[in-house]
């Protein structure tokens, strides 16, 4: 059966398919919240109940809205990482002894210190990150990331030598979810599964730092921020003047720290 033209209908559909192009193609921006003083060596982050983690003299604190709480252990040298990731199960990694720790929301310990070179026999950790359950992430200098469960205090598996993409590819840092893996450097990023396995590489050259954000991630270049949604990469309006020391973004804001106060900004779209 023949239908009559519809010119009405017609426009309609143009101007809808317009819609979505423009709210596809619309920047993400940060909207100004407001400020936190804080006096600190090294700015952590801020998890999703707005506590403020920071460094001060090679001690942990943890500042909520009523109590200030704090950890150190001086045997195991300089803290070198703390992952906040999940607030129940900090994690502090010490290089110069190749050792872990895993604490509770109260910087109780949760775990004995977790001596790598022990534990899983390799010798200079470099990076370690959050894994599922009660497991770690860690590259180390054979240039793989090793999966080591906590509790089972043993290796569970190990992946190829991440130079397979690129032989010059050299790791600066690495970040996850509970579900992926990105192995940052100045040549790119690559990603991989809970599991291990490569997925894909993102061709971002000199990217500085990069946190997991919705489906994809937010990485800072030349002191601009980008989303990638693994589709598109989309540049974030922020108007932030002065210099930031350091940089935290968790599920839903970005905290930038200057040096004595910490800027939050909720992510708008």
């Amino acid at each position: 059966m023949n239908q009559s033209f519809n010119p009405m209908r017609k426009i309609f559909f143009i101007l809808l398919s317009l819609y979505f192009i423009t709210i596809n193609a619309q920047d993400l921006s940060f909207e100004f919240k407001t400020t936190h003083a804080l006096e600190a060596e090294t700015f952590v982050g801020v998890d999703d109940f707005k506590h403020i983690y920071y460094i001060n003299d090679n001690i942990l604190y943890k500042r909520t809205a009523d109590k200030t709480f704090s950890y150190s252990n001086i045997e195991l040298g300089k803290l070198s990482m703390v992952n906040i990731q999940n607030p129940f199960k900090i994690i502090l990694f010490y290089a110069d002894f190749n050792t872990a720790i895993l604490l509770d929301n109260n910087l109780n310990e949760l775990t004995q210190k977790i001596d790598f070179t022990k534990e899983t026999l390799v010798n200079n950790v470099m990076f370690l990150t959050a894994a599922s359950q009660n497991n770690l992430w860690l590259y180390a200098d054979d240039n793989k990331l090793h999966l080591y469960n906590y509790q089972l205090m043993k290796e569970l598996l190990q992946t190829q030598a991440i130079t397979f993409s690129n032989i010059s590819f050299i790791p600066e840092n690495i970040v996850s979810t509970y579900k992926y893996i990105w192995i940052l450097s100045k040549n790119g990023i690559l990603e991989f599964n809970e599991y291990g396995v490569f997925i894909r590489g993102h061709n971002i050259k000199d990217a500085e730092q990069i946190f997991p954000f919705q489906k994809g991630f937010i990485y800072v270049k030349n002191g601009t921020f980008y989303y990638n949604d693994l589709t598109k990469f989309i540049p974030i309006e922020l108007n932030f003047k002065s210099e930031a020391k350091s940089t935290y973004i968790n599920s839903s804001n970005i905290f930038m720290f200057d040096g004595s106060q910490v800027h939050e900004y909720q992510i708008k779209r």
